[in-house]
């Protein structure tokens, strides 16, 4: 299983378990270009985190964000804005390309509010009243202009050997708060008014189905999760394990595992949010595991996310291997919601060199380390 920290929003009970950092006002987060360096009213990320916890101001929800970040290496963790499907009043920040937040800006737009009810007039007054003071008239107040829609970021296009559209383009991991997808520029007109995103939670299956009745989505959108009418409530875990994006014949499959509520003796935090550990729990979510030892067996490997291009091959990792006496450590590899062997890695106590295949397919796969009941963090390459 892939195992995912859990970054969601308020709407879902419980989840939020450390300080809020307050967002930009919609005038503060004024929409512009960019990729000219900068997100335009951009607040600096304080401390080294890939993600940020952010709160819309009173009154206001959240539309839209845009993030930069210092990167992975390969990447440039250029500002990217992103639309939400839906408004939400808090939400977890992160770049597509990983590496740690530096600035942000968020977009918001008022809470929309009922309008009340038209009361009866008064009974007029009987017999004649004093006149009241004449009062001054007021100053008229200058016109507030409204920030105007966030554009999100335009993403290149796709296209086969050929020239024509690649109708095989690949999107991002789900995430437990939400699924951002990044539709190409060139994807052609009426392809992307549909998503669906399965999950198994503990209070059954669901299946969220995100419709746009008018027009489509286009350049980066996320859909987040706890914001769908059918989120059911008092959800405890849950599995993201399939997720269908309109205008794509690529269809992602796999099992994003996230759990809500306090830490306890199976898990741990991360980023403020309770995750599941590694080794405390088996593939079918029903029974247990022995924990991982309490020091690590490797140190050294590589973990976190990448980025490459299709037939390019991700460089080795030297380890530093202790108590292992004399096992060898596998290799495995996520693909469409199983493990695998891929190799060994022979080893006694001191270095090893892991090396990886070839990428030669377009997607998201995982990689561990395994030995007995030690498993390490995951390794997620995205290929392009």
């Amino acid at each position: 299983m892939v195992l995912r920290s859990l970054l969601a929003t308020t709407a879902v009970a419980g989840v939020l378990v450390g300080g809020l950092v307050a967002g930009a006002t919609a005038a503060d987060a004024a929409p512009g270009d960019s990729s000219q360096g900068n997100c335009p009213g951009a607040r600096p990320v304080p401390g080294s985190s890939d993600s940020l916890l952010v709160e819309a101001p009173a009154g206001q929800v959240i539309t839209g964000y845009c993030v930069k970040s210092a990167g992975l290496k390969g990447t440039t963790g250029t500002p990217e804005t992103v639309v939400l499907a839906t408004p939400v009043s808090s939400l977890v920040l992160r770049h597509t390309e990983g590496g740690n937040l530096t600035h942000y800006t968020l977009f918001t737009a008022p809470v929309a509010t009922e309008l009340e009810e038209p009361t009866d007039p008064e009974e007029p007054p009987v017999g004649p009243t004093d006149p009241e003071e004449p009062v001054d008239p007021e100053t008229p107040e200058e016109p507030v202009e409204e920030p105007e829609e966030p554009e999100s970021t335009p993403n290149p296009p796709v296209t086969t050997p050929g020239g024509g559209f690649d109708w095989d383009w690949a999107y991002e991991t789900p995430g437990c708060d939400g699924l951002v997808v990044a539709y190409p520029s060139n994807i052609p007109e009426g392809q992307s008014n549909d998503v669906n995103i399965r999950l198994l939670t503990d209070r059954g299956e669901i299946t969220l189905n995100y419709h746009l009745d008018q027009g489509t989505w286009s350049g980066t959108t996320a859909f987040v999760y706890s914001q769908h009418r059918l989120w059911p409530a008092d959800v405890a875990s849950y599995t993201v394990v399939w997720t269908q994006v309109g205008g794509t014949n690529y269809h992602w499959q796999g099992a994003v595992e996230c759990a809500l509520g306090e830490p306890s003796p199976t898990t741990g935090t991360r980023n403020g949010y309770a995750v599941v550990k590694p080794g405390t729990g088996d593939d079918s979510g029903t029974g247990t595991v022995p924990a991982e030892p309490a020091a690590d067996l490797v140190t050294g490997y590589r973990t976190g996310t990448i980025t490459l291009s299709r037939g390019q091959r991700l460089g080795a990792d030297t380890i530093v291997v202790t108590g292992l006496d004399g096992r060898s450590l596998e290799l495995q590899r996520l693909r469409k919601g199983a493990w695998s062997t891929v190799g060994t890695v022979a080893t006694a106590d001191g270095t090893a060199t892991v090396t990886y295949p070839k990428q030669t397919k377009r997607g998201t796969v995982g990689y561990r380390l395994v030995t007995g009941d030690w498993t390490s963090e995951v390794l997620t390459v995205r290929v392009r």
